[in-house]
């Protein structure tokens, strides 16, 4: 709220001023009829740029994700420019404004223009609310409750016109020096932020594919979900996990621009000129700290913490992975998957016969991952889907076997052993729910056959990493359309789901509700007696967050249906229990780390409360861009210290 407060309060000043400045005069000298054309003009350019703020909203609402990461990018980086090109104008005419305000507007009557002034009027209101409107979508895109932000906006405009009214009376006279002086500060700190936000959209948008590495852990400071965390990042710009080029944004467009408004303006001269120097050293000096601060914590993460496990780094391009081939000795291994700015590969994946072990998914080109395995000697696939000439390759392991941390330690054996049989539970419970799903289906009962759609789902959402490490079961049980290769025909979930809520019919679907109950008894199956390392429950609980983070928050899952809520639920419960039977093993290693992601996994839960109706979820259709955003910004908070459990955990 605070931010639009003041962009709001600072520009309507601005045309505030210019325009009590021109009644004024009109009313002085006796032209009250050209009042009437005054406010006409004043009220057009606000409607003109109003249009202009909601059309650029709209816009970015109906773009693919990618293009409305790009559209923010660009809104950023003009509001960047805008405010730049307000700090440094105000600094040069602020002590001065008034007074030359008041000798345009009398020129202006001295010539018997009053055309001249309702120009001045509409351009003074139709330059600023321009401004303001691109300065504000930008700040409400990186907003988590643009609500709060536009109520501080409204309330800026309105201080703004009481500030104006007065002044039109004569009944206040503001130092604007230190008003736009004060106001600049503020808005130095937004504009920073948001250069940092724009870098990070334009990493989204696939533009900007360096300088991704966590720069900071301010995650104990920004709490995610709080309102300490709104206000520090609508006020301050701070991200909870900011990126190396999103700290340097940030120093290298706050500090100079901070160093310059504080400049006192009379002050010219030699002193001036060492003054900026002295900026341009700040800025130097602290970017090198940025940098070097990074670098420290980059050498503490690939130390491979106490576990000791050795990272493997392997990058996806169009060929597929780089390298294909892969030597290793036996032991606990972090995968370190980068995609190398590859739209065709987007996947990583070891594989033990049909077995998947361990997969990294929805690496966009820039971004990366990782996942912990620990390899024993033998030979391996690795696959990376998509990729032209090394779409597969082949690990092999040398050496001695290490024992699995479950060998040695009670509580993670313990661990292993219990989720084998949740895992057994849960497609148990699956078994059951979908046989009411397949046999409503099957009885062209449509009503039924929705309503227990989502709840048939549930159960395998919980376990969806045990279930996709089966070779081709998972796409036969649960593909999107756009999942199917061509030739191959769709089955599962989501092509009962189209027919239902699409054709609202269940013709044709008996033998595809048969099907989908003979795929899930051969993953009841396959799971029976399947044993887990303790790096498998930690990349599969962070997996499930992925899930729901890189792709179900766009609501492409269930797009027929609109149900994703509950498959956010089950994801976000899967990932918690696994989680959970982990957590007393490594409370013994790294007991902050556990409190860190239990907390964590409170706020993704309590923020699923909060959208219930009653005991089931809304359409996820109803569900905004800004609570999207919100259980986005929520989840990610949450991955990130999850995915540090498999390294703690492996050979423990």
């Amino acid at each position: 709220m605070l931010p639009t407060f003041v962009i709001g309060l600072r520009e309507g000043v601005e045309a505030a001023l210019i325009v009590s400045i021109i009644a004024t005069f009109l009313r002085s000298e006796g032209r009250k009829d050209a009042l009437r054309w005054v406010w006409a003009g004043v009220i057009a350019a606000a409607a003109i740029c109003l249009a202009v703020g909601i059309l650029l909203e709209v816009l970015n609402q109906e773009l693919p994700q990618r293009q409305q990461e790009g559209l923010e990018t660009v809104v950023g980086f003009v509001a960047v420019g805008i405010v730049t090109f307000m700090l440094v104008w105000m600094r040069r005419n602020a002590a001065g404004l008034s007074s030359e305000l008041r000798a345009s507007t009398a020129a202006a009557l001295k010539d018997g223009s009053v055309k001249a002034l309702i120009g001045m009027a509409f351009f003074a209101v139709f330059r600023e609310g321009l401004e303001t409107a691109v300065f504000l979508v930008a700040v409400f895109q990186n907003s988590d409750n643009p609500g709060s932000a536009g109520l501080g906006a409204i309330l800026g405009l309105l201080c703004a016109v009481v500030i104006g009214f007065a002044i039109y009376r004569g009944g206040i006279r503001l130092n604007y020096a230190r008003f736009f002086r004060f106001t600049g500060l503020v808005l130095a700190l937004v504009a920073a932020g948001l250069v940092a936000s724009a870098l990070h959209t334009a990493h989204e948008a696939g533009w900007i594919n360096f300088g991704q590495d966590q720069a900071f852990d301010l995650t104990w400071l920004v709490v995610p979900g709080t309102w300490t965390a709104a206000l520090l990042t609508g006020m301050l710009g701070l991200q909870p996990q900011p990126t190396v080029i999103e700290v340097v944004g940030y120093l290298v467009y706050a500090v100079p621009a901070i160093v310059y408004i504080l400049i006192p303006a009379r002050k010219r001269g030699p002193k001036e000129h060492r003054m900026k120097s002295t900026a341009v050293a700040t800025v130097v000096v602290t970017t090198a700290a940025a940098l070097l601060l990074t670098a420290c914590g980059s050498s503490d993460d690939k130390s491979g913490g106490s576990s000791g496990s050795k990272q493997v780094a392997v990058k996806l391009t169009d060929a597929g992975c780089e390298p294909a081939t892969l030597k290793l000795n036996a032991g606990p291994t972090e995968f370190k998957v980068t995609n190398g700015g590859t739209g065709r590969v987007s996947e990583m994946e070891v594989l033990s016969g049909s077995r998947i072990l361990g997969e990294k998914e929805n690496l966009v080109p820039g971004l990366s991952g990782s996942f912990t395995i620990n390899m024993r000697p033998g030979t391996y696939a690795m696959s990376c889907p998509g990729g032209k000439t090394a779409a597969t390759g082949t690990i092999n392991v040398g050496g001695t076997a290490v024992a699995d941390g479950a060998d040695s330690n009670p509580q993670l054996k313990a661990a292993t052993a219990s989720y084998a049989s949740y895992v057994t539970n849960q497609v148990k419970v699956l078994k059951t729910k979908a046989q009411r799903f397949a046999d409503a289906v099957k009885a062209g009962d449509v009503d039924e056959a929705k309503a227990q759609f989502a709840a048939a789902r549930a159960p395998y959402e919980t376990i969806e990493p045990v279930a996709e490490s089966f070779g081709n079961l998972d796409p036969e049980i649960d593909a999107r359309v756009n999942d199917v290769a061509k030739g191959d025909k769709w089955t599962g979930f989501h092509r009962i789901e189209q027919a239902l809520w699409v054709k609202r019919s269940t013709a044709g679907m008996a033998p595809l509700a048969d099907k989908l109950m003979s795929d899930i008894g051969r993953l009841e199956s396959k799971t029976t007696g399947l044993t887990y390392q303790p790096e498998e429950l930690a990349n599969g609980a962070n997996g499930l967050l992925d899930e729901v983070s890189s792709s179900k928050i766009t609501g492409e899952e269930d797009r027929y249906s609109h149900t994703d809520l509950s498959d956010f639920e089950a994801n976000v419960a899967g990932s918690e229990t696994a989680f959970g039977l982990l957590a007393p093993a490594l409370k013994v290693k790294n007991p902050q780390l556990a409190t860190t992601i239990a907390a964590r996994f409170d706020a993704v839960n309590a923020e699923l409360d909060k959208l219930k109706q009653g005991d089931a979820f809304p359409s996820y259709d109803t569900v905004d861009k800004a609570e999207r955003k919100r259980l986005s910004q929520l989840v990610n908070a949450l991955a990130e210290p999850l995915s540090k459990v498999a390294s703690q955990v492996s050979a423990s």
